[in-house]
């Protein structure tokens, strides 16, 4: 089989043999798969500055099997995102994120571009929290595990902004009190028909619908862990 100028993004890459890398590419139109990139790491190579994450790149490979072989590398007519910072770790947030819950070859033309348009919004965005919400979003949605926020799951009555609610995983929103106790996220009815609108606005929000995303996600990835978010939370070294 053979691939050529297929717009991709590199999520992961690690050094194979003494000049060579494996490539984890994200792909418009063929998913997430690997390629082998034979003699990028080498002092000659022309394609090793290239293939970088975060950079929309046209990839052209070859071959049959579980690992086809990169023959071109070529930089999109697009400028790259400028990314820094928390905006960096963010991004770096996004890749595991794909890495863990994309499988192989499954094809997410939507998804590609969210991807695309998040990196980029995450270089101007006032508050990376939202940017972030709203991909996490897309991405269940695309993978089939869209979230319900509209209704409380028991009762099946249209949520109200005045309530609290207590998230299930495979279940939804259920009526509680505000200061019940457990496992389960509690958020106010306001906080959640925000972030099914997209208008994710106040501080409380915002706080609210991050912990309800980061127990929907964990519940997702299991017992593993993200690398990411370790570096978010390590403290600053001081120049």
């Amino acid at each position: 089989m053979q691939v050529s100028t297929e717009p991709a993004y590199i999520l992961h890459k690690r050094p194979y043999r003494e000049t060579s890398q494996i490539l984890e590419v994200f792909c418009r139109n063929h998913g997430r798969l690997p390629l082998m990139s034979k003699g990028s790491r080498g002092p000659r190579s022309r394609s090793g500055g290239l293939l970088q994450p975060f950079r929309p790149l046209l990839l052209s490979w070859y071959g049959r099997g579980e690992m086809p072989s990169l023959r071109t590398v070529d930089i999109a007519d697009v400028r790259p995102p400028e990314l820094s910072g928390k905006a960096m770790l963010s991004a770096m947030y996004l890749n595991e994120l794909l890495m863990i819950l994309l499988h192989r070859c499954d094809v997410h033309e939507v998804l590609f571009a969210e991807y695309h348009e998040t990196l980029y919004a995450l270089t101007r965005a006032p508050v990376l929290e939202v940017v972030l919400r709203h991909f996490e979003k897309k991405l269940l949605e695309q993978l089939g595990f869209g979230l319900n926020l509209a209704c409380d799951a028991d009762s099946g009555e249209a949520l109200r902004p005045d309530r609290y609610y207590a998230y299930h995983f495979e279940h939804g929103p259920v009526q509680c009190r505000p200061d019940q106790q457990g496992p389960n996220p509690v958020l106010s009815g306001h906080s959640l028909l925000a972030f099914d609108a997209g208008q994710l606005e106040s501080a409380d929000n915002i706080a609210e619908v991050k912990k309800l995303m980061r127990y929907v996600i964990n519940s997702h990835l299991g017992p593993r862990k993200l690398k990411s978010r370790e570096l978010f939370r390590a403290p600053a070294k001081k120049a």
